[in-house]
C-alpha cells in the first residue's frame, strides 16, 4: 500500500454535489464513461475523447494519474481543467506532485522524482518555453487544483476510486492514502468489498491480472450479478499493447484507444519516463530548437534556390544585385540608386 511514502492519513473526501449531479445524468439516459489512468499522454487521451463521441450532457470521469511518465503532463492537466465534460478523482502520482508545493514555493519531492515526477516537471518547463518563474506559477496553481479533487466518488450502482478500498475498514471510514495507494489488500480479497456496487479503479496495471491493454474484471460476482469490481489502468506505456481504456456506466460497452505512435516515448529512452524527464525538459528545449533551427535554413535554402535573397531587411521589399560590368545608363533611374558596387531596384 506503500506506507513507505509520506503522505498523510486524511479522510478520504467525497463531492456530493459531483456525485448528484452524475447520478441524475445516468438517471437520464446520458452517458457517463469512465477512464483509466493516463500518465501524460495528451494526444492519445484527445483521440480517446473524440472516439467517445459525447453529447452535451454526457460526462468523462477520469481515475487519477494523469500525470508522470509520458511525453506531456502539463498538457494533460490544461486539457482536463479546460474541458467542461471531464471530472476528475485524485491518484498516487497527483498526491507526490501536491507534496512539492509548500505554502507559496515549489520544493521538488524526492520520491515523486524518482517515480516519474521528472517528466511532469520537464513538461511544464517546455510549455513556458523555459521561462522557470511561468513553469513554477502554473505548477503550483494545477497543484491546487489537484489538491482540491476528491478521493473518490461513489453513485447508487459504482464507487469509482483510483487504487481501491481496504476490506477490513469501514468503506465510510476510509483514508486518503488507503484509496491512492492500496494493491494487492484490496483485490486479492476473496469476498466483494461493496455487494451494492462493482468498484472500477485504475492504479495496478491490468497486464498484473493477465490483460495486457485490456480491461480487467474480478471473478468474484456482487448479488445483481456484476463483477465486484473492474480494473481500468490498461497502461498507456506498455510495450505489448499501449492504450487508454473508457467504460460506460450504462450500457457497460468499452472503448479502446491505442497508445499514438508519435507518443512511443519508450522506443527513445530506456529510462521509465518519457526523454521530457532528462535536464528537466531542457534538452527538449534545445532539441525543439535544432528543429526550428533547422527548417528555417531549409527555408532559407529554398528561397536561394528561387533567386530570393532576404538578407536585408526593410519595409520596403527589394532585392540587392551585385554589379559585374560596367553600367550603360548615363544617369540613376528614377526608381533605383546608383552606387559604386551595386544598383538597387525596388520590387
Amino acid at each position: 500500500m506503500g506506507s513507505k511514502h509520506d503522505i498523510r492519513r486524511a479522510p478520504a473526501v467525497r463531492d456530493r454535489g459531483v456525485e448528484a449531479d452524475l447520478q441524475a445524468r445516468l438517471f437520464a439516459g446520458n452517458q457517463v464513461w469512465v477512464v483509466g489512468d493516463i500518465h501524460g499522454h495528451l494526444a492519445t487521451l484527445r483521440a480517446l475523447m473524440h472516439r467517445l463521441k459525447l453529447g452535451k450532457e454526457d460526462r468523462v470521469v477520469l481515475l487519477g494519474d494523469m500525470i508522470d511518465r509520458g511525453p506531456d503532463s502539463a498538457g494533460v492537466i490544461e486539457y482536463i481543467r479546460e474541458h467542461p465534460q471531464i471530472i476528475a478523482i485524485k491518484g498516487n502520482h497527483e498526491q507526490m506532485a501536491i507534496q512539492s508545493l509548500q505554502a507559496t514555493s515549489i520544493e521538488l519531492n524526492s520520491t515523486w522524482m524518482s517515480k516519474g515526477g521528472a517528466s511532469t516537471w520537464g513538461s511544464y518547463i517546455v510549455a513556458a518555453k523555459g521561462d522557470l518563474h511561468r513553469a513554477k506559477l502554473t505548477f503550483a496553481e494545477d497543484c491546487a487544483w489537484l489538491a482540491d479533487l476528491p478521493s473518490h466518488i461513489v453513485l447508487d450502482h459504482w464507487r469509482l476510486v483510483h487504487a481501491g478500498y481496504h476490506p477490513r475498514i469501514d468503506l465510510e471510514e476510509q483514508d486518503e492514502k488507503t484509496l491512492l495507494w492500496i494493491r494487492r489488500a484490496f483485490f486479492k480479497h476473496d469476498e466483494p468489498i461493496d455487494p451494492k456496487r462493482t468498484i472500477l479503479f485504475g492504479h495496478t496495471p491490468t497486464t498484473k491480472f493477465g490483460k495486457v491493454g485490456n480491461v480487467a474484471k474480478s471473478n468474484m460476482v456482487i448479488p445483481d450479478g456484476r463483477p465486484s469490481w473492474i480494473a481500468m489502468d490498461t497502461c498507456a506505456y506498455n510495450q505489448e499493447n499501449p492504450c487508454i481504456a473508457a467504460f460506460d456506466l450504462g450500457t457497460g460497452q468499452t472503448i479502446r484507444q491505442r497508445t499514438l505512435k508519435s507518443e512511443h516515448w519508450w522506443l527513445k529512452t530506456e529510462t521509465r519516463e518519457s526523454p521530457v524527464a532528462e535536464h528537466f525538459g531542457l534538452a527538449e528545449l534545445r532539441r525543439r530548437a535544432r528543429k526550428v533551427d533547422a527548417a528555417r535554413e531549409k527555408a532559407r535554402r529554398r528561397l536561394a534556390m528561387a533567386g530570393v535573397s532576404r538578407r536585408v531587411k526593410s519595409p520596403i521589399s527589394f532585392r540587392v544585385v551585385k554589379r559585374k560590368f560596367p553600367l550603360v545608363e548615363t544617369t540613376i533611374p528614377s526608381s533605383g540608386i546608383h552606387s559604386q558596387d551595386s544598383v538597387i531596384y525596388h520590387a
